[in-house]
């Protein structure tokens, strides 16, 4: 509980915590303050040294949108229960021109932008006020009209946030492999059983080799017992 004021339980400080939010967001408005003050205002997709990371002409726009799930499950009389909320990756559409430099560059630019939306390099979307971390280009798109100019370039970029965790390995050294610790491995699927015909030939057989059994111990007690009247002739 958090001293002072009662019936409110301690804050999470783990991932998806408001602690844990509440810092990301101090560096991501911290970082953006930073570069201001040294580089003026800055748009576009930067790299984690601070490189712009496409050789664009102009941002025009910069579209974001953080959205979460929250958990609904059904009641009784029409009514619901809310037990979980989830964060969903934020998503950021970064829109540039190209239009300067001739064929050579444009070309580069389009060359860029395949390479990137290709690659797993995360980046940064810059903006005066704010900057938003570790997204990755999942696609782009580029348009050319005559109203507004067929020698510029208009391109589209579309990143995601990406969230990447670390896996962690341990190494068990024991003298006998029988001393391991045990793993759970889940739920093990029992083998399909065995079918009503299989279990009626299988019971079949062993009824026969029973009466042949007690059959073959029959005929060797009157063997033996015939054997025992010739002796007292």
């Amino acid at each position: 509980m958090i001293p002072g004021m009662p019936n409110i339980p301690d804050l999470p400080a783990g991932p998806g915590g408001i602690v844990q939010e509440g810092l990301n967001s101090l560096i991501s408005f911290g970082g953006a303050f930073a570069i201001g003050l040294i580089f003026g205002d800055r748009w576009g997709i930067f790299n984690e040294f601070g490189i712009p990371v496409l050789l664009a002409d102009n941002v025009t726009s910069v579209e974001f949108q953080n959205t979460a799930n929250v958990a609904n499950a059904p009641l009784e009389k029409g009514t619901f229960t809310s037990y979980n909320k989830v964060q969903d990756p934020y998503t950021a559409t970064v829109q540039m021109t190209k239009g300067s430099g001739g064929t050579l560059e444009r070309g580069a630019f389009i060359a860029q932008l395949e390479a990137l939306s290709r690659s797993t390099l995360l980046f940064n979307v810059l903006t005066p006020e704010y900057v938003h971390r570790n997204a990755a280009i999942t696609g782009f798109g580029y348009r050319r009209l005559p109203n507004e100019g067929n020698r510029i370039i208009v391109a589209n970029i579309e990143l995601k946030e990406v969230r990447e965790v670390r896996v962690q390995y341990e190494q068990e050294d024991v003298a006998n492999p029988e001393d391991a610790n045990t793993t759970d491995a889940g739920e093990v699927e029992n083998e399909p059983g065995e079918s009503i015909l299989s279990q009626g030939a299988r019971a079949a057989g062993e009824i026969a080799t029973g009466l042949r059994d007690k059959g073959l111990e029959f005929l060797d007690a009157v063997e033996s017992a015939l054997g025992d009247i010739e002796v007292q002739f």
